[in-house]
């Protein structure tokens, strides 16, 4: 829209739009893509919301951690999530927003601080700390997941057919291995087929091989492995950059399927670069600079301008 006179575009082979950039607008753009309307904006929450809404399903308390060059990621860093929210995280990049996500995923310990996840309402947290730290198996037995950054370095094995990289993590379950440890291929298959079929993953071909998909479908099948498992349903969800290199309608399935979690009284904590996506999912907003929340605000006083100077570390943190 900024630098171009004229637009074409392009759905399923065939020109469905060749207009001049004055002539047209976003919302008629992404219309021409998608074939139909495209809403990317907020929505409101739900109204009829669990009983459980509110309760405290995670807190981390003074994480820190330096890289192998001595710099601190993350420095004194505390944050709680609670029962149908939304939580976004926003900073420039390399501000320490990766190596959150890394820490509470269990993918690293950090150098000190502590984890507590709340099993039960109100029950006896399960804590952890540096020495004895969470790992990605005993986070999915605590009913958290975890949707990478990369979803190309972490989230998938590219040349695995789609119902290997669709298993991954869970393979050990009773559901796909049986007692001698032998895997069962055809259950592995049927989920992976039910995965696709609930997350709308095109084509949809288990035995493709999954670099083979385009980036919005890859997602889809990452965002579908850890959401749909029966025995380990998420209640915390961590999602790194959960749209980047995806098309305008796999953005608006993958924030409905956010937003869906949030309303059946799950907690997400959704990092991402683009503030729009921030503005639109989050009921409230950390914002992190060089390790540290420079400031939390709820999402009713977030704009570009208060998230961009807390963003910059021109705002004090006791204004927040």
């Amino acid at each position: 829209m900024a630098l171009c006179d004229n637009v074409t575009v392009m759905r399923q082979g065939q020109v469905v739009l060749d207009c001049a950039i004055a002539d047209t607008g976003i919302d008629a753009l992404a219309e021409a893509m998608v074939g139909r309307r495209v809403h990317l904006g907020r929505v409101a929450a739900s109204a009829e919301r669990p009983a459980n809404d509110g309760i405290l399903l995670l807190s981390a308390q003074g994480l820190r951690w330096t890289d192998a060059v001595g710099v601190p990621r993350l420095d004194a860093v505390s944050l709680a999530l609670h029962a149908g929210e939304i939580v976004g995280v926003a900073g420039v990049s390399g501000n320490g927003q990766s190596e959150l996500l890394e820490v509470l995923a269990g993918m690293r310990a950090p150098d000190d601080g502590t984890l507590a996840m709340f099993t039960a309402p109100g029950g006896v947290p399960v804590r952890f700390t540096p020495r004895r730290w969470l790992d990605p198996a005993r986070a999915r037995e605590l009913h958290m997941a975890h949707v990478p950054e990369d979803r190309h370095r972490c989230g998938l094995v590219l040349p695995f057919a789609a119902w290997e990289s669709a298993v991954l993590g869970h393979q050990h379950t009773p559901r796909f291995a049986s007692a001698f440890g032998w895997m069962r291929r055809l259950a592995m298959r049927a989920a992976t087929q039910q995965m696709m079929d609930g997350y709308d993953v095109r084509p949809r071909n288990p035995n493709l091989r999954s670099s083979k998909f385009s980036g919005g479908n890859q997602q889809k099948l990452v965002l579908a492995r850890e959401s749909m498992a029966p025995e380990l349903a998420p209640r915390v969800l961590l999602v790194g950059q959960p749209t980047r290199g995806v098309d305008i309608g796999a953005i608006e399935f993958i924030h409905g399927r956010l937003r869906a979690m949030r309303d059946n009284g799950g907690a997400v904590l959704l990092v991402s670069s683009e503030l729009d996506e921030i503005l639109a999912l989050a009921d409230r907003v950390i914002v992190m600079d060089r390790g540290r929340i420079a400031g939390e605000l709820p999402i009713a006083r977030c704009t570009e301008a208060a998230l961009g100077k807390l963003m910059a570390g021109a705002q004090d943190r006791a204004l927040t």
